[in-house]
C-alpha cells in the first residue's frame, strides 16, 4: 500500500520494536540461541583490555567512566556483528562517547521532570530482548559476559530509552496537533504523485548541533560508512549510532519519493539505484549516510527487485585503493636497543629474560625512558645503534621499524642467544606514491519504473497519513529538544 514515507518515532513505535533498538537480532545473539546455557560461542580472542579507571567525559554534575566506553563499545560491536579490532574500536569510540552523553542527558531531564522508569520495567525490556532472539534470560547474560559487556551496560542503555520514550510521550501530546486540512494537503500530493518513481530506503543520521563538532561527526559518518563496506550490518549500525526516529527500526524511512526530502538528499536519492550505499551528505541539521533498498513506481506494488530487497545485504565493498608504500632505500631511523643476554640456553633461563624483558618494556613511555633502562641493564650492546638505513637491516626488522610508532618500543624480540627491545626515535621516511587510480564509470540514472495501472492504486487511509505526520513532528521535536538539553548542559570531554 502506498503511504507517507514511514517515519518511525522511537516512543511512538511499538515498545518491543524500540528495546531492540538496544540489542538487535545479530548473528551473535542468534548463535547464543543454538549454544548451551551458560556458554556462548565466538567469544573474541583478544578483547579490548580492562584500562585504569578514569574519566572520560563529565555531563553536568555526574561522570563517564573509560569502563564505561569501552564496555559500550563491545555492546555494539556486538550488535553490528563487527570484529572487534583495536582499529574498529578506534574508529567508534567518538560517536559512543556521545552517545553515552547524550543518554545521561536525557536521563538527567527524565529526572528532572518526575519521570521514573521502575526497576521492573528494565528486566520486563530485556526479557523481550531475550524472546526477541529466541534464547533465555541465562544465555543473554552469558552471551554478554563472554563478550566482557557488564549487563549494567544493557540495564543503562535500555533504562535510557525507557525514560526518554516517557518524556517525549508527555511532551508530544502537548505540543503536537495535526488538523484535517494537513491530511487533505498530503492526499492531494499522493495523488499528483501516483507514477513517478520512489525508494525504499533507510538511513543512518548524525547530528550536528554547533560548528565545533563538524569534523568529528563528518570523520564518524565516514567511519560508519566504511564499516558497512568492511562487511557490517547496515541496519545494525543504524540502530546503535543514528540520532534519527527510524533508527528503532534499523533507520527504516520507508518509501520515499522524488522531491519529499530536503534538496541535497533528494539530489543524491535519484542518482541511485538498489543496493547501493551513499557517502555522507551533510545538510543543515548534519550527515546522512542513505541505502536504497528497493525501487518502484509510486502507486504501483511490482519493485524493482520483486520484494527481495526487505533485509537489503549491506553494498560491495569497493576495490581497495592503492597506499603510498615507504621507500626504503631512503628511509633512514635514529634506533635504540635493550640488549638481555639469556644465562643459558634452557627453556626456562629464555622464558625469564623473556618476562623481565617484558616488565622493562612496559615502563617505557619515551626516548628518554628507553635510553636510562639501556644504560641500567649494564650491557655493552645496549643503548644507541645510531642512523641506520632501512635498506641495511634485515628484512623482518625492515617492516618492524617503519611500521612501530615514532617513541614506542617494540614487541620483545627473542632469540636463543636472549631478548631485544628496539626504539625508533627519529624515521625519515619518504614515501612512494602509488600509480593514479583510473577514472571512474559514470553510473546511469536508474531506469524510469513501467506506468502504474489505474485499478492498482490504492490511497492509504487518513489515520495512517494522520499518524505519519505526527510521527514525524515527533522525530523534529525530540531532536530540538536534545540539542537545546546539549546546548544548555556542562559537558567536558577528557580523552
Amino acid at each position: 500500500m502506498s503511504s507517507l514515507r514511514a517515519v518511525r518515532s522511537a516512543f511512538a513505535a511499538a515498545t518491543a520494536c524500540a528495546l531492540l533498538a538496544a540489542v538487535p537480532a545479530s548473528s551473535a545473539l542468534a548463535q547464543a540461541a543454538k549454544a548451551p546455557a551458560g556458554k556462548a560461542p565466538n567469544a573474541p580472542a583478544a578483547s579490548a583490555p580492562a584500562p585504569a579507571e578514569r574519566i572520560a567525559a563529565v555531563v553536568n554534575d555526574e561522570v563517564i567512566s573509560l569502563s564505561d566506553v569501552y564496555a559500550r563499545i563491545r555492546l555494539a560491536l556486538l550488535n553490528a556483528g563487527v570484529q572487534d579490532t583495536a582499529e574498529t574500536r578506534q574508529r567508534l569510540t567518538p560517536q559512543i562517547l556521545r552517545q553515552l552523553v547524550d543518554e545521561r542527558l536525557q536521563i538527567q531531564e527524565a529526572k528532572r521532570l518526575g519521570v521514573t522508569v521502575p526497576p521492573a520495567e528494565i528486566e520486563d525490556a530485556i526479557k523481550r530482548i531475550a524472546d526477541q532472539n529466541r534464547m533465555g534470560r541465562p544465555q543473554l547474560d552469558a552471551l554478554l559476559k563472554s563478550q566482557g559487556v557488564p549487563v549494567s551496560t544493557l540495564k543503562e542503555q535500555v533504562r535510557a530509552l525507557l525514560a526518554w520514550q516517557k518524556v517525549m510521550q508527555r511532551r508530544s501530546r502537548q505540543e503536537i496537533v495535526v488538523g484535517d486540512e494537513e491530511v487533505d494537503a498530503v492526499m492531494q500530493r499522493i495523488k499528483a504523485n501516483i507514477g513517478k518513481p520512489e525508494y525504499l530506503v533507510a538511513e543512518i543520521f548524525l547530528a550536528v548541533d554547533t560548528p565545533d563538532q563538524e569534523d568529528e561527526v563528518h570523520r564518524t559518518a565516514d567511519r560508519l560508512v566504511e564499516e558497512v563496506r568492511r562487511g557490517g550490518n547496515f541496519a545494525a549500525l543504524a540502530r546503535q549510532f543514528s540520532q534519527s526516529a527510524g533508527a528503532a527500526a534499523g533507520g527504516d524511512m520507508g518509501w520515499v519519493r522524488s522531491g519529499e526530502l530536503n534538496p541535497e538528499l533528494d539530489k543524491v536519492l535519484t542518482t541511485m539505484r538498489p543496493g547501493q550505499m551513499s557517502a555522507p551528505v551533510r545538510t543543515a541539521t548534519g550527515y546522512h549516510v542513505l541505502l536504497v533498498r528497493d525501487q518502484r513506481a509510486f502507486g504501483s506494488s511490482a519493485t524493482a527487485t520483486g520484494g527481495a530487497s526487505a533485509a537489503a545485504a549491506p553494498p560491495p565493498p569497493p576495490r581497495p585503493r592503492a597506499q603510498p608504500k615507504p621507500d626504503l632505500a631512503k628511509t633512514k631511523v635514529n634506533m635504540k636497543q635493550i640488549v638481555l643476554p639469556a644465562q643459558g640456553q634452557g627453556k626456562e633461563q629464555l622464558a625469564a629474560v623473556k618476562a623481565q624483558a617484558e616488565k622493562i618494556r612496559k615502563s617505557i613511555k619515551s626516548c628518554a625512558d628507553f635510553e636510562e633502562k639501556a644504560k641500567a641493564t649494564g650491557v655493552p650492546e645496549s643503548g644507541d645503534m645510531g642512523t641506520l638505513r632501512a635498506k641495511d637491516l634485515p628484512p623482518g626488522l625492515q617492516q618492524l621499524v617503519v611500521a612501530i610508532p615514532v617513541g614506542q618500543p617494540s614487541p620483545v624480540l627473542m632469540s636463543p642467544g636472549g631478548a631485544v627491545i628496539l626504539i625508533v626515535c627519529k624515521r625519515d621516511m619518504p614515501m612512494i606514491a602509488p600509480p593514479p587510480e583510473p577514472e571512474p564509470q559514470q553510473v546511469a540514472a536508474p531506469a524510469p519504473p513501467p506506468p502504474v495501472d489505474p485499478k492498482d492504486i490504492k490511497m492509504p487511509p487518513r489515520e495512517e497519513i494522520e499518524r505519519d505526520l505526527i510521527n514525524e513532528r515527533a522525530d523534529l521535536l525530540s531532536r530540538r529538544y536534545l540539542r537545546d538539553l546539549r546546548r544548555s548542559a556542562f559537558v567536558e570531554f577528557r580523552v
